[in-house]
């Protein structure tokens, strides 16, 4: 009996997860409703016997004794990746966030014994909150990780009478690069699979571009085989928003039936922020990827996460401060005591 109520709130709390993602998977809060049920039902059926709750313990156990070397190894992996990523593409602040990353954690760990062991209160508070906010990233970071790649199974299969795909640039202001080409063969093929009437390229003309990027993508994907009767280029957008709203305006103006609802493809790291997004638009589409350079990954999906966290920023700066701030201020006035 005394499992009861536990048990009900588990499965109440794994009900409403699996509902609301199923109804609408273009919501990250969704990672954290799985995540709660999971958390819970684990805990009730580990209570009632049905769980091995000694394997679990073992594995927390593991986990924690291993965390300072897959953290070393974590920070050897970014710091490796962003020195590939340098070499091979332009040097700005996006194409380093991994390198970053990666010097960051490492000062983190680095540091953190001898400002505990010798730092001044003040000091070892500080460095905790520090501590704690780069926890709470994290786990923000992981969460949405792991939630881009459930994304993607779920809606795999999901039928669309629309293609649209997004544009990333040109190279020398009239060619298709293969960044781009990756995305116009994952639409093509995405097209013919799921039984689309119109595939749509997506992209206006940038400065330094000669032609609109939906020109040059539509050219490219007739001249690979798609009938041009079914090929559609929107030329006016600049940024991901504008893809959405612009090519929204197009189907809607082609006819005078609902249109059905559609799906958008682009690099796979960025699937998840598209979806979001479209939601956000109000266009009814979800989103699938194309495959993106190894290299190229970890930096992308860190820039990714940072621009899920700016639209945000307000509930984080709320939320930020509760988890880190206590443990810090009770180490301030426990020091602080006589």
């Amino acid at each position: 009996m005394i499992f009861l109520l536990p048990l009900a709130i588990a499965v109440t709390v794994c009900a409403i997860a699996v509902t609301r993602t199923r109804a609408e998977p273009r919501r990250l809060s969704n990672a954290y409703w799985l995540l709660a049920g999971a958390m819970l039902l684990i805990n009730v059926l580990g209570g009632l016997g049905l769980v091995i709750v000694d394997l679990l313990s073992f594995l927390i156990v593991a986990i924690a004794l291993l965390s300072p070397l897959l953290i070393l190894v974590l920070c050897g992996f970014l710091i490796m990746n962003g020195v590939v990523m340098l070499r091979r593409e332009r040097a700005s602040l996006a194409n380093s966030l991994s390198l970053l990353a990666g010097l960051m954690i490492m000062a983190a760990v680095v540091l953190t014994i001898p400002v505990f062991l010798a730092g001044p209160l003040w000091l070892r508070a500080l460095w905790l909150f520090g501590l704690l906010a780069v926890g709470y990233l994290g786990f923000h970071f992981v969460a949405f990780l792991g939630y881009a790649q459930l994304y993607t199974w779920l809606v795999r299969n999901r039928p669309a009478a629309w293609v649209m795909v997004l544009g990333s640039g040109l190279r020398r202001g009239t060619e298709v690069p293969p960044l781009l080409a990756s995305r116009i063969r994952a639409g093509i093929a995405e097209f013919t699979r799921r039984g689309a009437r119109v595939l749509i390229m997506s992209g206006g003309q940038g400065r330094d571009e000669q032609l609109a990027e939906g020109t040059a993508m539509a050219a490219w994907a007739v001249d690979h085989g798609v009938d041009p009767a079914s090929v559609r280029a929107e030329i006016r957008s600049r940024t991901t928003e504008e893809n959405l709203r612009f090519t929204g305006e197009l189907i809607r103006a082609e006819t005078s039936t609902p249109p059905g609802s559609g799906l958008i493809v682009t690099s796979n790291y960025h699937v998840l922020r598209a979806a979001i997004l479209a939601r956000k638009a109000g266009l009814d589409a979800q989103a699938t990827g194309a495959p993106t350079a190894g290299y190229y990954w970890p930096s992308a999906m860190i820039r990714e996460y940072v621009a899920i966290l700016r639209e945000r920023l307000l509930l984080h700066a709320v939320l930020l401060p509760l988890i880190a701030l206590p443990l810090p201020l009770v180490l301030l006035l426990a020091g602080g005591s006589p």
